[in-house]
């Protein structure tokens, strides 16, 4: 698909002539207290604050004053910063405020109650979250308000024109043939590649928008600094939804992308949506097999109930399963790794002490593709619970929690993940259970009954209400075959006896 995006139009230069003429109000002035004044502004009709958009090429959008506005005036005598005051909106082309004692000229910035300026009069940097934005329902530009930078550093007097620059811009997204699926949206990321292996995302959170199949479009808008975004030449561009499901578009910049302060750019997107799977836990089943093979157990924690079946039986049995309408197969090793990792050296996901691993490398197929990335892994041992960070810089980014719960026939290893993907996060956010306790609508929980298993088709099982054994399609060294397996100390991906009989937990198809 060839690139839609970013197409530029210029933005009419912010706030030219703003021509202050101080009305000063009568009554004696304290020693050390400036003048109250009430500044006349002139503005073009392409100004600021509040957005309205047009389709019109060459026209810009409109932007205008309103309730609330406030500039910062930082306030000067030479080069000498005297400190700054708040100037309100009034109406029309009227500003008032307080002059800065001492001060002679003046630099002007906007959102003034946002910007901060250090004890010599530089600006301080943003905080972490600035840039976070909220779009409530459609075509709704509300949000942009106090995102768009706009300042004039060029010491002036009072009494002269301000002639205020904006610093930041705004990217237009139109989405067409959004399938129905993503359901309820809750946010659109934009992703661009800005070098080797290095990317810059934007997230924008949606309210009031649930797509179906009578409503498949939005449009949507992203206030960005064009000075750390960019688009590295043959860099890939994507935009993500995040609803019930996960959709992306992506494209290939052949020549790249340099953004310019003061500009809006325009993206469409009518086609091309491709669905990402959330979680590699969404693909294994609620249920484990039931002895006879037929179909799944009626409870997702009773260890008494699943069947046992030796690897060849598993393998003959289970390649393909079709239940209920739906065609399940056995997980390879593979993809029980996106549940849960490989124990290689140590285990990651255990139980019994407190450990922490960081940026341990981990690669998995989810839907019948490779992701790769780093994990980070936290086990408190006191709670019998393993949090998790893994997949990070890929799509599958998610957050973790593996408990151990031992109430004995209903003993069992609870599972749950949710996909993080846009948000910015380390595993101290997630090790902890007031993380886990709000924002659960798009959580993912398996249970695993600690079932045990049956040593060479003996007739009653070992370990039932310790431990769990669940088969996989790989097959191993010997008479060794890969399963997953936990216990009260630790889960893990690891080799047991082909002729032993385990349980079996199959996955659902990808698509």
């Amino acid at each position: 698909m060839k690139l839609k995006l970013f197409t530029i139009i210029m933005l009419a230069l912010l706030v030219a002539s703003c021509t202050r003429e101080p009305f000063r109000e009568s009554g004696e002035l304290e020693k050390g207290v400036g003048e109250t004044v009430t500044i006349s502004v002139s503005i073009s009709p392409e100004t600021r604050v509040a957005y309205t958009d047009s389709d019109t090429l060459g026209s810009g959008g409109r932007l205008s004053w309103q309730v609330g506005d406030k500039l910062l005036l930082a306030g000067y005598d030479g080069t000498t910063f005297m400190g700054s005051e708040i100037f309100e909106w009034d109406a029309g082309d009227r500003f008032t405020g307080t002059t800065v004692p001492g001060a002679t000229t003046y630099k002007a910035y906007y959102p003034g109650e946002i910007i901060m300026l250090d004890g010599i009069g530089n600006i301080k940097p943003f905080t972490a979250d600035f840039w976070q934005q909220t779009q409530n329902g459609d075509n709704s530009a509300a949000h942009l308000r106090n995102k768009l930078l706009l300042f004039d550093e060029t010491a002036n007097a009072i009494t002269e024109t301000f002639n205020l620059t904006l610093k930041s811009s705004i990217i237009r997204f139109k989405l067409k043939g959004v399938p129905a699926d993503v359901g309820s949206l809750r946010a659109l990321v934009w992703t661009m590649e800005t070098g080797a292996e290095e990317t810059k995302s934007m997230l924008l959170s949606v309210n009031g928008i649930t797509f179906s199949a009578t409503m498949d479009s939005l449009t949507a808008f992203l206030a960005f600094d064009p000075t750390v975004t960019g688009i590295a030449a043959n860099g890939e561009v994507r935009i993500t939804l995040l609803g019930d499901q996960l959709y992306k578009w992506s494209t290939t910049s052949t020549g790249g992308k340099n953004y310019i302060a003061g500009n809006r750019y325009r993206g469409t997107v009518s086609s091309g949506w491709a669905k990402m799977p959330q979680t590699p836990l969404q693909y294994v089943a609620e249920y484990n097999i039931n002895p006879g093979g037929s179909g799944f157990v009626t409870s997702k924690t009773d260890c008494t109930l699943s069947g046992y079946f030796t690897y060849d039986h598993a393998e003959a049995y289970f390649t393909t399963k079709t239940i209920d309408y739906v065609t399940y197969h056995l997980p390879s090793l593979e993809e029980w790794r996106g549940v849960v990792p490989e124990w290689v050296n140590t285990v990651y996901v255990g139980f019994y002490y407190n450990h922490s691993y960081t940026n341990i490398s981990e690669s998995a197929i989810v839907a019948g593709t490779t992701y790769s990335g780093t994990s980070d892994f936290r086990q408190i041992s006191a709670d019998k619970v393993t949090y998790a960070l893994r997949f990070k810089d890929s799509d599958i980014v998610s957050a973790w929690r593996y408990q151990y719960v031992s109430d004995g026939m209903n003993t069992h290893m609870k599972i749950t993940s949710r996909n993080v993907y846009g948000q910015t996060l380390i595993i101290d956010n997630i090790a902890k259970e007031s993380y886990w306790s709000s924002n659960t609508s798009n959580d993912y929980e398996r249970y695993f009954p600690a079932s045990g298993y049956k040593y060479d088709n003996q007739n009653w099982p070992l370990n039932q209400g310790s431990s769990g054994y669940f088969w996989s399609s790989t097959p191993g060294d010997g008479a060794f075959r890969w399963h997953m397996y936990f216990d009260s100390y630790y889960a893990r991906t690891s080799t047991y006896r082909s002729f032993n009989g385990l349980s079996v937990r199959l996955f659902a198809p990808g698509t």
